[in-house]
């Protein structure tokens, strides 16, 4: 059974900066391509009237005991002999198990796309999610390095076909607004970008903002959340009230790039996953922590002493001493800039991510097409 059916794709939701990567696949398949995702449910990063041509709303997902959850209208999803079907590696979304069970029972391919490991990975999802994958043809996981430590770990690997996309962002549109990276023409700040919960640890950094040796250093954060109003207080408490700008979510590339290029640097205290290559993607050096099983797999684009620096997990003192070491070497500064560009140039950026898609998918039928001859 070759792969010549519908490709599908299921997902909690479709927040903007995934929205260039669903068109390019449309792009590519037409209308064998399509998105079934829940409406909503990331504040402004999933904020709009109506679907995308490609896009199919479902119902809200609930939490049912156990901290599990069901995706409303998810096993009325059409679903046939010769279709690949794209679910998210999420173990706690029970309704996409049984979605699983319908479309292998009815002949469809089923790929499973997510982390292979991340910072908020917890024993039991880890056990869940490998019983998961193990169910799949083929794992699609974010990043080369996630398909490596899974290739030590599945005892099915020989069996599920392993890829990656390097999960990244539409800098196309980000080169448009991007300042050429000169250390010596920016000002001493630094930029945050994501989302402010736990994970983003932001305490950290503004205590590291208070340390001597960043007396003459300021902050910009974009970004909201749930504890926007406790740390607007910290800050304050430090002293930090005239040093840190509060620029709020945003989604509008042009007011992003307006902040990013007064920065020299890119920092981020807690786990990192895509924020570290938006940074990136505007040739900003990045520093984040050390302790690589305690990020999402995005930091693999991270490389220490070449498009940033690295300081120890937890650690304000550590942060203001990296911080401070660098961001008044406007020579080094360069040479990480321009290598931070030349990794979003070659991957982490959503037409190498549409081309790895196609590309595994391709493989998948072709083996697929051996095993039947």
């Amino acid at each position: 059974m070759a792969v010549s059916g519908k490709i599908i794709i299921v997902q909690p939701s479709v927040p903007s900066y995934r929205v260039p990567f669903f068109s390019r696949l449309h792009e590519h398949y037409g209308d064998r391509f399509s998105v079934y995702a829940s409406a909503g449910g990331l504040g402004v990063l999933t904020q709009r009237d109506k679907p995308y041509e490609w896009e199919r709303w479902l119902g809200p997902i609930k939490t049912l005991p156990l901290g599990v959850e069901w995706q409303t209208g998810t096993l009325s999803i059409p679903v046939s002999d010769g279709d690949v079907l794209v679910l998210s590696g999420s173990p706690r979304t029970v309704s996409t198990y049984l979605l699983l069970i319908k479309a292998k029972l009815l002949g469809a391919k089923i790929v499973i796309w997510g982390h292979f490991r991340s910072a908020t990975s917890r024993p039991w999802r880890m056990w869940l999610r490998l019983r998961l994958l193990c169910l799949a043809d083929m794992a699609l996981f974010y990043t080369d390095r996630e398909v490596e430590r899974a290739r030590r770990v599945l005892g099915c690997g020989d069996r599920v076909h392993l890829a990656a996309l390097n999960n990244g962002l539409d800098t196309k549109e980000i080169s448009a607004y991007r300042r050429a990276y000169e250390a010596k023409h920016r000002e001493k700040r630094l930029l945050f970008i994501g989302r402010l919960t736990e994970k983003a640890r932001l305490e950290i950094l503004l205590r590291a903002m208070a340390e001597p040796e960043l007396a003459g250093v300021s902050l910009d954060v974009i970004g909201n959340g749930d504890l926007l109003a406790h740390l607007k207080e910290m800050a304050s408490g430090l002293g930090l009230k005239n040093r840190v700008a509060w620029h709020g979510g945003m989604i509008d590339e042009e007011k992003i790039a307006a902040v990013a290029n007064r920065c020299r640097l890119f920092v981020y205290p807690g786990a990192v996953g895509l924020s570290l290559i938006h940074g990136l993607a505007y040739g900003l050096p990045a520093v984040i922590h050390r302790d690589e099983g305690d990020h999402m797999p995005e930091s693999s684009a991270m490389k220490d002493g070449g498009n940033g620096a690295l300081f120890e997990r937890d650690d304000s003192k550590s942060l203001a001493r990296t911080i401070a070491a660098l961001i008044c070497k406007e020579k080094r500064l360069d040479y990480m800039s321009a290598k931070a560009l030349e990794i979003i140039s070659c991957s982490y950026n959503t037409d190498n991510m549409a081309e790895r898609f196609v590309s595994a998918l391709r493989q998948l039928e072709l083996c697929d097409t051996m095993m039947s001859s």
